[in-house]
């Protein structure tokens, strides 16, 4: 991201955004950077730093916009942004982000210090901006939230590019599927053939394996049901860990 941003030099190649270079001022103009850090002046109010965004933007979102975005009350617009707590600065920040209406969003761990609520309304901002057609990049910790969100993820592992996909094509490329099933199957899984990662949870046994279609005949030799059953398929977060352990081999 500091690379796409102009503030990392590159070893080698080119980069290129809407055919601009990341540091020319066409560039700039049209983006919008959410650092993982918060960066407000902790002595402004909140409505004097909304102020102030809004002189430099050449076209401001409108006051009702931003209101939708804060969902702030009157008095803590007029409280000290030091006065805010770790979820509101973040959606304070992001909201300044969005005050010039930017093509291009670049977040960095956007949902940092959001509690559950926060999130899913930022969440919700953000796919009214994919309608829109903004572009946004953005680096997340929270599988779930690349799952749910993501269009085209990317792989990063000490500095190397692993993946270049979607979060359906990386999950189908691994044809592997969890099944869990009541824990009296128990002794019927373990002498099943083409699976691994037994594991017993509560009152349930919970397998993987890429043989669905052989694994599940064999079930229903033993008497399973359809109604006995629950299948998934391998989660993100299992398949970025399997890759990120096969590059470490």
């Amino acid at each position: 991201m500091s690379c796409l941003l102009g503030d990392l030099k590159i070893s080698k190649g080119k980069i290129v955004i809407n055919a601009l270079a990341p540091k020319s001022q066409q560039l700039k103009e049209i983006v919008a950077v959410l650092p993982q850090e918060n960066r407000l002046p902790q002595k402004l109010r909140v409505s004097e730093l909304i102020e102030f965004f809004k002189s430099i933007a050449k076209t401001p979102l409108a006051d009702q916009e931003i209101d939708k975005i804060l969902q702030f009350s009157e008095e803590q617009k007029a409280q000290l942004t030091e006065k805010l707590s770790g979820g509101q600065k973040r959606l304070l920040a992001f909201a300044l982000c969005l005050i010039s209406q930017p093509k291009i969003l670049f977040l960095d761990e956007p949902t940092a210090a959001m509690d559950t609520s926060t999130r899913q309304h930022f969440w919700q901002i953000i796919q009214s901006l994919k309608a829109k057609g903004v572009t946004i990049f953005y680096s997340s910790h929270y599988i779930e939230e690349v799952e749910h969100t993501a269009e085209r993820i990317l792989v990063l592992h000490h500095g190397k590019l692993l993946r270049d996909t979607t979060p359906f094509a990386m999950r189908e490329a691994e044809h592997e599927k969890q099944l869990t099933l009541p824990k009296n199957f128990l002794s019927i899984v373990e002498k099943l053939p083409h699976i691994d990662n037994i594991e017993l949870k509560n009152d349930t046994v919970t397998f993987m394996t890429k043989e669905i279609d052989s694994v599940w005949q064999k079930l229903q030799e033993q008497g399973c049901q359809i109604a006995d059953i629950e299948i998934q398929n391998k989660t993100l977060l299992n398949t970025l860990f399997d890759q990120t352990q096969e590059d470490e081999k």
